[in-house]
Formats: structure tokens, C-alpha cells, sequence
């Protein structure tokens, strides 16, 4: 039994949404891991003391790019194998320190009425545990047809 039902172009509607993911508490595990991966040694992301005397936070905090990262997996599970992320554009709106969750969610708002041109858009956004937006942004995505499918 696959792990993944199919998501087909002709199955999903304009204001339907794709179902929400939380990921966290964020651990300094987790921000350590994705600094390493990217190379990237500021302090911002690993050490409590340096950033509460220097940048004025209260903890460390996720990089922007590993919040993307988890959202755009979510999306990517969403359309499965079959389908493509298109487009993605992002707004980091608020730090995720931490401790924090984050729970990522899409909404489509658009649809292509053509289904051999078979993509939606959606509105994305993130949320911490305290309900605060932690990311905005938009896509397209392109979903497999059931009619292709078939061939």
C-alpha cells in the first residue's frame, strides 16, 4: 500500500486547503544540523549567550532557509512524485526561537481552467505556537491528471 494517495489536478478546488504539518520544538540540534549543512557559522543560530549580548534575543533562532525548507517538504509531500513545485516566493515575517513549534499551511486560491495546463496557486503561511505568523508567501504548483495518468 503506497504511503501517499495521489493528488490529482481534477480532485482539488479553489479555497480547499492542504493539510497543515508542525514541526518542533525547535532544539539546537535542529539549528545546528541546517547551519553545518549550509555553512553558515552565525551566531544567530547556535549561541544562546553571544546573541543575548550581542543581538538583544532572547535564545538563538531557526535560519529563514530551514523554514522554508520544512515548508516547501510540505508541499512536496502534498503533490507527490508526480507533481511540481513551480513557483515559490517567501516573506520571513517573525523569528522562531528556541522552544518554538512551527506549523506550516497552504490554501489554494487559483486554479488553471485547463486541465492540460493543470496548475494551482496557493497562499502559504506558517504560525508559532502562540498562533503569531512566523512566513507568508505564494505558489504554483503542478498536479498530475487523472486523464494523463492513464496513458
Amino acid at each position: 500500500m503506497p504511503l501517499h494517495q495521489p493528488v490529482y489536478f481534477e480532485d482539488v478546488h479553489i479555497g480547499e486547503t492542504i493539510p497543515e504539518r508542525q514541526h518542533g520544538p525547535l532544539t539546537i540540534v535542529d539549528t545546528v544540523r541546517w547551519a553545518g549543512l549550509q555553512e553558515n557559522s552565525q551566531h544567530l543560530h547556535f549561541d544562546r549567550d553571544h546573541v543575548r549580548q550581542h543581538n538583544g534575543l532572547k535564545t538563538f533562532i531557526a535560519s529563514g532557509a530551514y523554514r522554508q525548507a520544512l515548508l516547501m517538504r510540505l508541499l512536496t509531500d502534498w503533490i507527490g512524485p508526480r507533481g511540481w513545485l513551480r513557483k515559490i516566493t517567501v516573506r520571513q515575517t517573525y523569528s522562531t526561537f528556541e522552544g518554538d513549534l512551527m506549523r506550516f499551511g497552504a490554501k489554494i486560491v487559483d486554479k488553471s481552467a485547463d486541465p492540460a495546463d493543470p496548475w494551482i496557486d496557493c497562499e502559504l503561511a506558517a504560525k508559532n505556537q502562540d498562533d503569531k505568523q512566523i512566513l507568508t508567501g505564494h505558489c504554483r504548483l503542478i498536479l498530475p491528471c487523472r486523464a494523463r495518468s492513464r496513458n
